[in-house]
């Protein structure tokens, strides 16, 4: 049986560094956009705002005004506090580790922190397939079993992770 979640783990195996850090963009992408009805507006606006930037920072190197004031944006609209502890709203959480792939390391470097270890793609594939199982329970028929809707919903999330990577990747041993 071919298990995908441990195909994405071969096939990012083999992808360079930059290409894993904007296919954990993809990848979180996907989850909003499943779960854009229960995302605040200015919460996703700024999630693909973020994104975006993100992915302009790894393609240059390096972390450029645009990419601090995203992520400023996305905490001021994203950030909640219960008790005395804090958090990010829907989908900011995800959205902040996947580009922590890519853009740690410079963000890091921006703020003079760290050095700080940061999530693999893998680990965040990971991550976005628990929050679509997560996802997939909470909107279940009413006679669905919770635990069985989960695990479905994650294999059809790494699925789409394993079609993603196959389909943007070209072929690491070179033209058939």
């Amino acid at each position: 049986m071919i298990v995908p979640s441990r195909l994405l783990g071969d096939l990012l195996g083999q992808i360079h560094q930059e290409r894993a850090a904007h296919l954990a963009l993809d990848f979180a992408r996907h989850v909003l956009d499943l779960q854009r009805d229960e995302i605040e507006e200015p919460v996703s606006v700024a999630c693909l705002e973020y994104m975006d930037a993100v992915h302009e920072a790894i393609g240059l190197g390096s972390a450029v005004p645009r990419l601090l004031e995203a992520e400023e944006r996305l905490r001021a609209v994203a950030q909640r506090r219960t008790g005395n502890r804090f958090f990010l709203a829907g989908g900011a959480d995800f959205t902040m580790d996947a580009a922590r792939v890519g853009a740690g390391p410079m963000l890091d470097r921006a703020y003079g922190r760290g050095p700080f270890s940061h999530p693999s793609c893998l680990s965040v594939a990971r991550q976005l397939q628990a929050e679509a199982g997560r996802w997939a329970a909470r909107h279940r028929d009413d006679d669905a079993d919770e635990r069985l809707t989960a695990r479905r919903a994650r294999w059809e999330e790494a699925r789409w992770q394993v079609r993603h990577v196959i389909a943007s990747e070209p072929n690491p041993h070179g033209d058939a």
